[in-house]
This record gives C-alpha cells, sequence and structure tokens, in this order.
C-alpha cells in the first residue's frame, strides 16, 4: 500500500509514522511531499552561540497525552524536562504584573478567597462577575455564540478582557470575540447547563479536584532538552531509516480520484498514484489541491479565517536589569504591543547561558498595525516596553524575528459546521484525509493526535478499497 502525506509539519510527520508503523494493513510505502526546503512548519528550533531560540510553539501541554505518547516512541522520553522553578503565572493589569490568583483557570475561578482579593480586577469587575450567580441560563438552544458574548452575558466585560481574552486569545490568536465557544469551550455551555451559573460550576470543580487526591505536577508544560525541533529531527531520522520516503522542496500541483487510488502530480511535472492521501499542508494550500476535485470541502476550508503571528526573540545581558529577571514572563490586559511575554532563560534549562537573559515576545495580529510594522519599529516597540516593564537599560544583543502569516486557523462561529462539512464533502472519498490545525485542535498533541488518527483512517479505507477490488465477483 502507498500512502502520500502532503505536508512536512508535526501533523503530517506524526501521520506518517503512524503508517510507517502500521502492521494491520500490510507493508506501507509513505512519501512525505513537503514543499518549503525545511521539516517542522512551525516548530523550528535555532541554536545561536549558546542560545537556544524557539521560532514556534515553545512547549505542549502533559494532560493531552499524544506528543509525550510520540516522544516515548522515539525513544526521547529521557530529554522531556518540565519548568524551571515555581510557576507563577502573571497578568499585566491595571498598570501592573499582578499574580493570577490561585486556583484561577482561563476564565473562572475555583476558589473564591483569591479571587475576591485579587488586584487584577476592579471593584465593580468583581461586583458583575458576582451576579452569575444570580443570573438565568442564557444559551437557551443549540446556537453556537462567541466565548466573548457568552462570558460578558454572565460575567461582564472585566473577566473577558482581563482573563478570557488573554489567557484563551494567547492560545487561539484571535479574540475571544470571533472565537467559537462550541469548538474552542464547549464545557462552558455544559456548564451552565448543569449548574447554571458558570460561578458556582467552576468552584464545585475546585472543590471536587482538592478532594480526590494529591496535587499533581506545578506546570502541565513540558518541553524537549534541545527544543522542540529535536522531535522534527527525531522523527525526520526515524522514518529515513524506516524506509519512508521523504521529499523537501516537492509540492503537489494536483490530486484526482480515479478507480479508487488517487493520481498525484507533482509541481515538477512529475505523477505517481497512490492508494490513500494525508492533507496535512493547512488551510490554504489543502483548500487550493480540493478546489477541483472536492469543492464543496474546499469551499467550507476557505471559510476558515487565519490569523497572523509574530514571535521575537531577544537576547539581553543580565546587568542590563537592575533586578535578576526570575519571572517566567507575563500575559498582558492592558493595552501594549505584545500579547505576552516568556522568559525563556527563567522558564527552561538550557535557553541560554550564564549572564544572559532570553526573552520571548508575541505579537498576533489581532493587536493591529503593529503586527504589521517593519522589522525596525517592531523591535523598537517591543524593546521599549521590555525596559519600561522590567527595567531593562540597555538594549537587546541579539534579536530574531519570525513572522507567521496567515498561518494559524482561528476557530470562529460556525468551526463545527465547517469541519462537519469538509468530512461531509470528502464521505465518497474516504482515502483522503484532511489532518491537524485546520479542522481538530492547534496545539502540538493536538496535531500529533489527529495526523495519527487521520492517517490510521486512510489506511483503513484504502485497505477495504483493495480487498473489494480484488474479491471475486
Amino acid at each position: 500500500m502507498k500512502l502520500l502525506v502532503i505536508g512536512g509539519g508535526i501533523t503530517g510527520l506524526s501521520a506518517a509514522w503512524e503508517a510507517a508503523r502500521s502492521t494491520e494493513h500490510g507493508p506501507v510505502q509513505v512519501v512525505v511531499a513537503e514543499a518549503s526546503e525545511r521539516w517542522g512548519g512551525k516548530l523550528y528550533t535555532e541554536r545561536s552561540e549558546g542560545l537556544l531560540i524557539e521560532h514556534g510553539p515553545d512547549s505542549f501541554v502533559a494532560y493531552r497525552p499524544a506528543a509525550l505518547k510520540l516522544i516515548d516512541e522515539l525513544g526521547l522520553a529521557d530529554q522531556v524536562i518540565s519548568i524551571s522553578g515555581t510557576r507563577t503565572v502573571y497578568l499585566r493589569s491595571r498598570g501592573r504584573l499582578r499574580p493570577l490568583p490561585a486556583g484561577m483557570g482561563m476564565v473562572l475561578p475555583t476558589r473564591l478567597g483569591p479571587f475576591v482579593t485579587t488586584g487584577i480586577l476592579s471593584i465593580a469587575d468583581k461586583l458583575r462577575a458576582g451576579a452569575d450567580l444570580f443570573l438565568p441560563r442564557q444559551l437557551r438552544d443549540g446556537t453556537d455564540v462567541t466565548i466573548g458574548a457568552f462570558l460578558r452575558a454572565r460575567l461582564g466585560h472585566g473577566i473577558v478582557q482581563r482573563f478570557a481574552d488573554p489567557m484563551i486569545g494567547g492560545i487561539y490568536g484571535a479574540s475571544v470575540n470571533e472565537l467559537s465557544l462550541d469548538a474552542v469551550l464547549p464545557s462552558l455551555r455544559t456548564d451552565e447547563q448543569a449548574h447554571r451559573s458558570l460561578m458556582l460550576a467552576s468552584l464545585a470543580a475546585g472543590r471536587r479536584a482538592r478532594t480526590s487526591g494529591p496535587r499533581g505536577a506545578n506546570s502541565p508544560f513540558r518541553t524537549l532538552r534541545d527544543g522542540l525541533g529535536s522531535l522534527i529531527d527525531a522523527l525526520v531520522t526515524q522514518l529515513t531509516d524506516a524506509g519512508a520516503d521523504l521529499r523537501l522542496g516537492q509540492a503537489v500541483s494536483s490530486v484526482t480520484a480515479s478507480d479508487g487510488r488517487s493520481d498525484v502530480r507533482f509541481v515538477d511535472g512529475t505523477a505517481e498514484t497512490f492508494d490513500a492521501v494525508i492533507f496535512a499542508s493547512g488551510v490554504t494550500a489543502t483548500a487550493e489541491l480540493l478546489a477541483e476535485p472536492a469543492p464543496t470541502a474546499a469551499a467550507a476550508l476557505k471559510e476558515i479565517p487565519l490569523a497572523t503571528s509574530t514571535v521575537l526573540a531577544l537576547a539581553y545581558p543580565s546587568n542590563a536589569f537592575a533586578e535578576p529577571v526570575t519571572t517566567h514572563g507575563w500575559l498582558e490586559a492592558d493595552p501594549a504591543p505584545i500579547s505576552g511575554i516568556t522568559v525563556s532563560s527563567a522558564k527552561w534549562a538550557g535557553r541560554a547561558p550564564a549572564g544572559t537573559v532570553l526573552i520571548r515576545a508575541f505579537v498576533p495580529g489581532r493587536l493591529g498595525a503593529i503586527a504589521d510594522a517593519p522589522e525596525a519599529e517592531l523591535i523598537a516597540a517591543v524593546s521599549a516596553h521590555i525596559a519600561a516593564v522590567l527595567g531593562a537599560t540597555t538594549p537587546p544583543t541579539q534579536v530574531r524575528v519570525a513572522r507567521w502569516p496567515q498561518v494559524m486557523p482561528k476557530y470562529t462561529v460556525g468551526h463545527l459546521d465547517r469541519v462537519a462539512a469538509v468530512d461531509q464533502a470528502l464521505a465518497d472519498l474516504p482515502t483522503w484525509r484532511v489532518a491537524g490545525s485546520p479542522l481538530r485542535g492547534v496545539g502540538v498533541p493536538d496535531c500529533v493526535a489527529d495526523g495519527r488518527r487521520q492517517a490510521s483512517l486512510a489506511l483503513a479505507a484504502a485497505s477495504g478499497a483493495a480487498t473489494q477490488v480484488g474479491s471475486p465477483a
């Protein structure tokens, strides 16, 4: 059986790994075609003068096990590290860095006392949030709404501005005033249905967690000692050793279905036939390939808006700061040229040599004009903000700017309908599977899990088709 994976990011390589290890359907010849000259997509680690710089994601959550499972299979389990020191999450709110209240989730408190005393919210914000305890249910039917609209109706603007938007928006690269409740936080609908009040639901969950047993690790975040790029390196090496055909700089120009198989033409003019195809090259490239053979699926994909994000890595000498920089970073709830900061040298071991502070700053497109500013203007604005908050007295000695234009799918209202439309449109082409962040999750574990799942489904469909073709009339 012959499988083509289009796209060599973490989703595509995970799909290839699943297929290369598969024994259920007999041996599988795996081909991965990546249009660019680099594997890994947004997972890109640079090493420069003792610095370990992540240009995309720098970690993943351990409570979604797909990434850790893949790492273990690759023999990298001993390379997994957690954060250094004690995790304290800060929000810059009302002009100051303030610690997230103990027991606070992305939106709601699981403990009432720390929430009442936090300085992140004004007294008026807290009183308005408390009104949730008495409000009737807001979701009267199954209509999807934005997270922002729902939370604002129940808890007020303060919760949306100072908790939900910085924390959820930071993950999904979009404002909660755009993001779909049902695609991103469906648990809130369930909580309101079961408890009426979101505050009561969250406090009840906190009580259950505190009585269910010992607390887990301080932080759910994990990474690899040599950066997430080492995960890509291991996948490429071991897939090659397993006989997979990995092709950099090989773009696909068309895919057509023919007698239960797929005819694929590459941009260099060559053509091959495959039993199954995984589309793991993102929204835009996948929609273009499906435009002719599956126009309804392509149209649904084109309706998914895309976010732009920029990541800046800035290295400073430690003596540029009046006080040692020990914070792991913060999220912005006040107006700023960034959405948040990670102090990589404090958060993760081995990210910078002694005497150097390495900072990552995030500038999502939702911040407006600053996200599209020329590089010099962008660096100046971010450096000035870091100087104002942390007291840096000298400019950074090294800066890297990684721009990711129009690459991150935004799960806006109606996203689940678009996912269903893609699946329905491809129902008659079961050996074609769209995988990864366009549809079913933007985090590293989500992409790993979906890449593997779609590869398994595609191989099962191809195996079934081959059996039908080979069966006697």
